[in-house]
C-alpha cells in the first residue's frame, strides 16, 4: 500500500475540488449558453421577480397587442401613453408626463421663447379663453388681436382645456392657423402665420399723473433681475408710486415671486409650503425694501406665482390689493427630466400665504373688488390704483 504524507494528501485533495469546481462551471456556463438561461445574484432575482409581480400584466398586454392586434402603433407611442396615463391616475390638472418635444416646448415657453402667433391667454370659470395680452410685434399683433378678445376655435376645433387651445396655436414657424374670436358679440376668423415669439416678461412706464406702472405678465428665468431693473429706474425717476399689474398672469418659477416679493417687503415671511409629509419650509424677505408706495392689481386669471406674491403683499400689509378674486392655484410643481429629454412635471408642494390662509381653489379677495368687462371704456382697476397712490401720505 502506497504511502501518502499528510501535507501532500491535503494538496491533492485541495487540487481535486479546485479541478471539480472548474468542471462544473464549465459545464454549467455550457448549460446556460444552450438553454439560453443565465445567473444572477439573488437580490437580482428578487428584484425581477418583484417587477414581474407587478407588472406582467401589463408586459402581456402590450406583447398580446402587437402579436395578434388588428391596429399597429410604435412602441414609444405605447409607451408614451402608459406614462401620460399613469400621471393622469393622479386627477391632477397640474402634473404631467412631457414627451422629450413637450419637455423643450414646456420650458422654452417657461424661459419667455416659443413658436406661435404671440398671445398670453387664460381660460376664466366659464370655459371661455380670453386673451389677456397681445405680445408686441407678434404675428398676432399683426393680425390684429386685441386683448380680452375670446378664443372660440382653432382651425375650426372648439377646446375645452387650456393646455390643448396652446399646442394649437404653437407650431413651426412659418406654418399657418386660422383662429376663430369673438370680440363682444360679434365673431371673426382670422388666417396667422406663426412665428418665433419672444416675451419679455417685465415692462415700465410712467403715466401722466407721475405715477409708475410695471406690467409683469409671467415668472420666467430671469423675471425678478427685469423687475429689479424697473423698479429701480422708477426709483430715480421720484415717482409717486408704483402699479404693479400680474392680471392675467398664470406664473412661472416660484423663486422669482420671492425674489419681487423679498423687493416690496421688509423683513418677514413670503410664504410657506407643506410636502405630503407635513414638512414645512418657511420663505422669508430680508429688512431691505423699496421706498415706493405700491398697489398689486389682480384678476381671476393671477394665477400660482402670481399668487404668491398677491399673498405676501395682503398678509404682511405691504400695499392694496385691486381688481377681482384670483384664479386659486397654490400647489408646485418640480420638474424631473429624463436622459432622453422626457420629462415628469409632478405636484410636490402645497403653499400657503404668511398668515396660514390656503390659497388653493380658494383664491385671494382684493381689498378693493373693482369688476372689469370687455365692454368698459377704461380700465376701472388701473384707475382705482392710480387714485389710491395719488390719495396716500
Amino acid at each position: 500500500m502506497m504511502k501518502i504524507e499528510k501535507g501532500k494528501f491535503i494538496r491533492v485533495i485541495i487540487i481535486t475540488v479546485c479541478m471539480t469546481v472548474a468542471v462544473v462551471g464549465i459545464l454549467f456556463s455550457v448549460f446556460c449558453k444552450v438553454t439560453g438561461r443565465s445567473l444572477i445574484k439573488g437580490e437580482d432575482y428578487t428584484f425581477v421577480k418583484k417587477i414581474m409581480s407587478k407588472y406582467g400584466k401589463l408586459y402581456a398586454i402590450q406583447e398580446k397587442m402587437n402579436k395578434d392586434g388588428y391596429f399597429k402603433v410604435s412602441e414609444s407611442r405605447q409607451m408614451d401613453a402608459i406614462y401620460k396615463g399613469l400621471v393622469k391616475s393622479l386627477k391632477d390638472p397640474y402634473s404631467e408626463y412631457f414627451t422629450a418635444g413637450e419637455a423643450k416646448e414646456w420650458n422654452s415657453r417657461l424661459n419667455g421663447t416659443f413658436f406661435g402667433i404671440g398671445v398670453i391667454f387664460a381660460q376664466d370659470k366659464k370655459g371661455d379663453f380670453i386673451i389677456g395680452e397681445v405680445i408686441e410685434k407678434s404675428p398676432a399683433a399683426g393680425a390684429g388681436l386685441k386683448k380680452n378678445d375670446i378664443i372660440e376655435k382653432v382651425d375650426g376645433k372648439k377646446y375645452k382645456n387650456a393646455e390643448a387651445l396652446k399646442k394649437a396655436i404653437t407650431g413651426k414657424a412659418g406654418s399657418k392657423v386660422r383662429v376663430t374670436y369673438r370680440r363682444g358679440s360679434k365673431s371673426a376668423d382670422v388666417s396667422i402665420v406663426r412665428g418665433k415669439v419672444t416675451e419679455f416678461t417685465v415692462k415700465g412706464t410712467v403715466t401722466k399723473e407721475k405715477i409708475g406702472y410695471i406690467r409683469v405678465s409671467s415668472f420666467a428665468e430671469k423675471t425678478a433681475e427685469e423687475f429689479k431693473t424697473e423698479l429701480a429706474a422708477l426709483e430715480k425717476k421720484n415717482v409717486k408710486g408704483v402699479v404693479i399689474d400680474i392680471r392675467a398672469n398664470g406664473g412661472g418659477y416660484a423663486n422669482q415671486g420671492v425674489k419681487i416679493a423679498d423687493m416690496l417687503l421688509p423683513e418677514c415671511t413670503i410664504m410657506y409650503v407643506k410636502d405630503s409629509k407635513g414638512k414645512k419650509t418657511y420663505f422669508n424677505s430680508n429688512e431691505d425694501a423699496t421706498k415706493l408706495k405700491y398697489v398689486l392689481l389682480v384678476d381671476g386669471n393671477t394665477a400660482s406665482t402670481s399668487e404668491i406674491l398677491t399673498a405676501a403683499v395682503k398678509d404682511n400689509k405691504g400695499g392694496a390689493i385691486v381688481g377681482s378674486k384670483t384664479f386659486g392655484k397654490g400647489v408646485m410643481q418640480v420638474e424631473y427630466p429624463f436622459k432622453d429629454g422626457s420629462a415628469l412635471k409632478l405636484t410636490t408642494n402645497q403653499y400657503f400665504s404668511p398668515k396660514g390662509h390656503r390659497i388653493n381653489k380658494k383664491g385671494i379677495t382684493p381689498d378693493y373688488n373693482v369688476p372689469l368687462k370687455p365692454e368698459y371704456k377704461v380700465d376701472r382697476q388701473l384707475e382705482k390704483a392710480v387714485e389710491l397712490l395719488k390719495s396716500a401720505k
